[in-house]
């Protein structure tokens, strides 16, 4: 009788390290196989297409892209394929646009090796996964309010807007914008102008301190995430 079939797994990470780490993890599987890995969206759009992997583990933020977009794409592209967001992003908007974009699953990059392992086992039977830590982190937001307060500021934010924002928040211009998405500075622009619109702005200094204030705040939610998640481990 002929051993199982391996399933294939495509990496998608903008990180060298982190792609390495993971497909070393899935390597180690025997139930899986590699049959590609890159940290720029147009190839893994591309390898994709060529591979039809049964599996896709992706970080959010890419080069000459962004997880967002390329979940939407996997969706259209084979609906059979299955994709677990590997981010360190733990606030609920990306949680929540990840599920809606076409993620099966969610886990932080600070999770243990083996949760990627079991989030895939949860994958592979149809069932959808967020790992403990993004859970606990939902939970505690949803208590203190957060979640609701994080919608009503960028929610009717695009993905593509979404992504803008958080780079200029990050310190970056438009010309550092547009090198980092591979686009135009001029349509960098027009998104600048299309966000200022929807958060009630009026020019790009509220702008910038915006979405500073913006990444301040995820990042608080992020160390209140990490927080229940080790008071919980004490405890268990």
């Amino acid at each position: 009788m002929s051993p199982p079939k391996k399933l294939s797994v495509l990496i998608a990470h903008r990180a060298p390290l982190m792609r390495f780490a993971l497909t070393t993890l899935v390597r180690s599987d025997a139930r899986f196989r590699v049959v590609g890995e890159s940290g720029e969206a147009p190839v893994i759009r591309r390898l994709f297409a060529e591979h039809a992997p049964q599996l896709v583990i992706l970080g959010l933020t890419l080069q000459h892209g962004d997880g967002f977009s390329l979940l939407k794409d996997f969706r259209k592209m084979n609906r059979a394929s299955a994709a677990l967001v590997v981010t360190a992003r733990t606030d609920s908007l990306s949680v929540q646009r990840a599920f809606k974009s076409g993620a099966r699953g969610y886990v932080v990059a600070t999770d243990q090796p083996e949760e990627i392992l079991l989030a895939l086992e949860k994958l592979i039977a149809g069932e959808l996964y967020a790992s403990g830590s993004v859970s606990r982190g939902l939970l505690q937001m949803l208590a203190n309010g957060s979640v609701e307060a994080r919608r009503d500021a960028c929610g009717d934010l695009s993905d593509r807007e979404l992504q803008v924002f958080r780079l200029l928040g990050s310190g970056l211009g438009s010309s550092r914008v547009a090198q980092e998405l591979h686009l135009s500075v001029k349509t960098i622009e027009t998104h600048r102008q299309r966000i200022k619109q929807k958060l009630g702005l009026t020019n790009g200094a509220e702008l910038t301190r915006r979405a500073t204030e913006w990444l301040v705040t995820a990042a608080r939610e992020r160390a209140i995430s990490n927080g229940v998640g080790r008071n919980a481990s004490r405890h268990t």
